[in-house]
């Protein structure tokens, strides 16, 4: 029964999925400004302490994504260049509830975003050199169900690194439920994509499109950190993708923390800077201790 209720659960969501291609709504042309010429975004304001900004995203029929961006306490446009300081990425892949136009929806129901509203600095002690480093972090509103996916995320990515002194060799994805779905496209769908991530955190991830894929994450010493709880609907794909990355014994194992008793939740505890349950880490220390080899600085 569990199974059954499994399979068909994630075949209702596949049903819905198509690239951001579902339940169309128009984007409220109020978002949508022009770049500037420099090497900054032109921002249309702040939210949560964070920039509102637009990222192209190659597609036809939505061709923006309004965001929200942290900006280190630290960063200096001027003096960075000159230092040629870099800071390491995080990307941010929301579930439904945060798809629309409405960017005060990305700070409700525990996401990253809402966490830095509320005082969260984006920024860790990395275990390995115990240094601290101060994140970009990225979350982009995708205006439809069901989410932005390997091809919009590779064109945002792009944008992002031509605008920000981005550690190329620190860009981390995150994502949950449906973000999860998005989280493994980049897995799965874009290799050129894939080789510039160093470590994912999927959370109660909704169903790949290509499971047979995620051998990716093996293949190219990416890091994975799956949370999700028991009780989720997804669980059984949690597990599933977790030993398929492991099938190989790959360099870095794949971790999956599961949360004993938790639904369809589980960004709730993981997006959470003081729930350290990944060998005594929190997401963001955990994600430091890997870097792309393949990155530049």
């Amino acid at each position: 029964m569990k199974a059954y209720f499994v399979a068909t659960f994630a075949a209702f969501f596949i049903a819905l999925i198509s690239g951001c291609k579902k339940d169309i709504e128009s984007i409220d042309q109020h978002y949508v400004t022009a770049y500037s010429t420099d090497n900054d975004f032109v921002s249309s304001g702040t939210l949560g302490r964070q920039k509102i900004i637009q990222l192209p995203t190659g597609d036809y029929t939505y061709p923006v994504s309004q965001a929200l961006l942290w900006v280190p306490h630290s960063y200096s446009a001027d003096n960075d260049k000159k230092k040629k300081q870099v800071y390491p990425l995080i990307i941010n892949l929301y579930g439904q509830e945060q798809t629309g136009t409405n960017l005060q929806l990305l700070l409700k129901n525990h996401t990253m975003s809402e966490y830095i509203a509320q005082g969260f600095n984006a920024n860790a002690v990395n275990p390995v050199d115990h240094k601290t480093y101060s994140f970009f972090v990225c979350s982009p509103q995708c205006p439809v169900l069901w989410g932005w996916s390997a091809p919009q995320v590779e064109v945002m990515l792009k944008e992002l690194q031509k605008k920000l002194p981005i550690d190329n060799s620190r860009i981390y994805i995150t994502g949950f439920s449906a973000g999860g779905w998005g989280l493994w496209s980049c897995m799965t769908d874009d290799d050129k994509l894939t080789k510039q991530i160093a470590a994912i955190v999927p959370m109660s991830s909704a169903a790949a499109d290509h499971p047979d894929k995620i051998t990716n994450v093996d293949k190219y010493g990416i890091a994975c950190l799956n949370v999700c709880g028991d009780q989720d609907a997804f669980y059984t794909n949690a597990v599933d993708y977790t030993n398929i990355i492991n099938s190989d014994k790959p360099p870095i194992p794949a971790i999956l923390n599961t949360l004993k008793g938790v639904g369809h939740s589980a960004w709730v505890q993981a997006y959470d800077p003081t729930w350290k349950q990944t060998n005594g880490l929190n997401i963001y220390e955990w994600m430091l201790q890997y870097k792309n080899k393949k990155g530049n600085h």
